[in-house]
């Protein structure tokens, strides 16, 4: 069972790949700005249907080799290193495939009657009422993952001499221990303190998202405005949910061993709910669309010749933002859904580090 839901895992990673173009900003072309409405023009479709024919026939082969490799009967760490192998190529194989795709549209587009149009009318335009309504769900909303954190913290502590002597660490597909180590506080509570670093990591992914940096868009800029709000409040929610899933995941392991469950009885738990994370990402990212572009709004018609600022100049690759003259730390990925950083800001490498560092350190004093 457990090979077949890496191969779930891995059609998941193929669809989300695939999809990307569809579900990118309408002024943004695999990381190059244009005018909304030219995603439509003959060009541009066809970048986005080679792209998507491309990132899909591979991922269709990879899984075809996958399911046949499975049928081949080797050990355990031959497909993990192969799993690994397919992801990691896949991810390399399908950036290229951007990469032409961005470089023939940054070309084509200097070609373009509009153009030198857009580069003369272009407008930052701002809405400084933005941040005045709530944009994303307040940090309440990570209290019960803290206390449920807390909680088995105090459970485990209440019932720590009926711990077995020796605490599973490890196990292989087929539910066998393979690793294992003497109880003690760090074993028993080891996961609890992953789950609280992990919470922090949560939080500061909530405060990205309400501090990001805010885009409107050219045409109907009030109604772009709210359906960003409306996006990142969405995946705010999302993010909550995620994380409470996530640190039950961790707690319910850490009691796995004092409620005598059974490995396989816990990967009846885990694996759906990663499923329901991963089919939720999918779906919350085709509804929306990146900064809410795929969400509809009743009576929202207004009109603006405005052109969008052009700023490719500022991201290489169509994927880097670099740009030391912009205060903002946290900004929209212009291919895909979600945020990433100003890498010019020096800040962005501290919290880089640091969040590595929170998740690192408790998993290798765990280890």
């Amino acid at each position: 069972m457990e090979f077949w839901i890496l191969v779930a895992l891995f059609i998941s990673i193929i669809a989300i790949v695939a999809i990307t173009p569809l579900i990118t900003r309408k002024v943004e072309a695999f990381g190059v700005t244009v005018p909304e409405g030219v995603k439509q023009e003959p060009f541009v479709k066809k970048q986005i249907t080679t792209y998507i024919t491309l990132c899909t026939a591979l991922g269709l082969v990879l899984t075809v080799a996958l399911l046949l490799l499975i049928q081949s009967n080797q050990e355990e760490s031959f497909y993990s290193i192969v799993f690994s192998c397919f992801v990691f190529g896949y991810m390399i194989a399908s950036f290229a495939f951007y990469y032409v795709s961005h470089l023939q549209i940054k070309k084509w587009k200097q070609t373009q009657s509009w153009y030198d149009e857009q580069l003369t009318s272009q407008r930052i335009v701002v809405q400084t009422g933005f941040y005045n309504k709530r944009t994303t769900i307040t940090l309440v909303w990570y209290l019960p993952h803290l206390l449920l954190v807390v909680g088995t913290v105090i459970y485990s502590l209440l019932n720590y001499e009926k711990f077995p002597a020796t605490i599973p660490m490890q196990y292989n597909f087929a539910g066998e221990v393979t690793r294992s180590v003497e109880k003690s506080l760090s074993s028993v509570l080891g996961l609890s303190g992953v789950a609280l670093t992990m919470i922090v990591v949560f939080i500061f992914s909530h405060i990205s998202i309400s501090k990001a940096k805010q885009i409107v868009e050219s045409k109907d800029p009030e109604g772009s405005v709210e359906r960003n709000r409306i996006f990142r409040y969405s995946w705010s929610i999302f993010l909550a949910i995620t994380g409470f899933l996530v640190i039950f995941i961790m707690c319910l392991g850490q009691l796995s061993s004092l409620l005598e469950i059974s490995n396989d009885i816990y990967m009846l738990v885990v694996f759906p709910v990663i499923g329901v994370i991963i089919v939720g990402s999918i779906v919350l990212s085709i509804k929306t669309g990146q900064g809410g572009s795929r969400i509809k709004l009743k009576g929202s018609n207004a009109q603006s010749k405005v052109a969008v600022a052009d700023q490719d100049q500022f991201w290489k690759a169509g994927v880097f933002y670099w740009n030391r003259n912009d205060p903002a730390i946290f900004v929209e990925k212009r291919f895909g859904v979600g945020w990433t950083m100003n890498f010019a800001r020096p800040l962005s490498w501290f919290i880089i580090i640091g969040i590595f560092a929170i998740v690192l350190i408790p998993t290798i004093f765990l280890s």
